[in-house]
């Protein structure tokens, strides 16, 4: 005996012979059905219905966790690098206050504030101070910079505009990643002087390195032209422009989805860091 013919009822294959032509309203087969398929309808139907809406509400509230969680994250990691740098910009107009351009074109006094840095901050690699006509007066540091001209550099001219500067990471002849820093410092008499001040970017680096995030997700510094600043896991090599389009300015943290043919969709969190050329992203 099959498992169906055991589970059947007695009725299924009843038949009515005295029910003549209306012989299909005293089928219990088909009344059996009729009420399975209702009594089915009314408990399955709502179930499939608050199934979609409770998948449909869970969807979105990962979703906005995932947008928050990115903000929040965007927002910690970017007090982290204006602090870096404004804490490396504090040290240097306290000693372009506090010496003489006489006392900081002393080389010994210029040494000794370098080795000051290096132990304080690290990521210094060295000092120049610079006249008015944008010669590099005195300089410490591995290489062979005093005497130096810098006053047709664009760096120079928008020192003197803005009074400080920070430069995108660059290679230039050292062949070694590192930015610059500089200041002007006006003296009482009028005439000014320039101290610029060059870190290398392991520092800089180590500011993203320690963040802990899951999956494939990455978080990296780029400039206005989409140039890596800092080393990034997918989305391009350091110094290379990266692969997506540079967002769009906005003045406070900005989150949201986007969607590559290749890749797939992205959760983007972007934040443009005050007084610096520096996108913070986290894709």
């Amino acid at each position: 005996m099959s498992l169906f013919n055991s589970l059947k009822p007695k009725f299924w294959d009843y038949r009515d012979v005295a029910a003549g032509p209306h012989a299909s309203f005293f089928s219990f087969r088909r009344m059996w059905k009729r009420a399975a398929f209702l009594t089915a309808g009314v408990a399955i139907v709502p179930l499939i219905l608050l199934t979609a809406i409770d998948y449909h509400v869970t969807q979105k509230s990962i979703e906005s966790e995932n947008l928050l969680r990115t903000s929040r994250l965007v927002s910690n990691t970017r007090r982290s690098i204006f602090y870096f740098f404004e804490e490396r910009k504090g040290a240097l107009k306290f000693i372009a206050e506090e010496n003489s351009f006489g006392s900081l074109c002393n080389p010994a006094n210029l040494e000794e504030i370098l080795k000051n840095l290096k132990n304080s901050f690290g990521g210094f690699t060295d000092l120049g101070i610079i006249d008015p006509l944008g010669i590099q007066r005195c300089y410490v540091g591995p290489y062979e910079l005093t005497g130096k001209d810098y006053s047709h550099q664009e760096w120079y001219r928008e020192v003197l505009a803005r009074g400080t500067y920070i430069s995108d990471a660059f290679y230039g002849f050292r062949n070694e990643p590192h930015l610059v820093i500089a200041l002007k410092r006006v003296l009482p008499n009028g005439i000014f002087f320039v101290l610029r001040a060059t870190l290398d970017t392991k520092k800089f680096n180590d500011l993203l390195s320690g963040i802990e995030m899951e999956g494939q997700a990455d978080a990296f510094i780029v400039n206005r032209e989409g140039i890596l600043q800092t080393p990034s896991l997918y989305h391009g090599k350091l110094l290379r422009k990266m692969a997506m389009a540079v967002p769009q300015y906005a003045p406070r943290t900005r989150v949201f989805e986007t969607e590559n043919p290749k890749e797939g969709r992205f959760v983007i969190g972007y934040k443009y860091i005050t007084e610096t050329p520096f996108i913070l992203m986290v894709v």
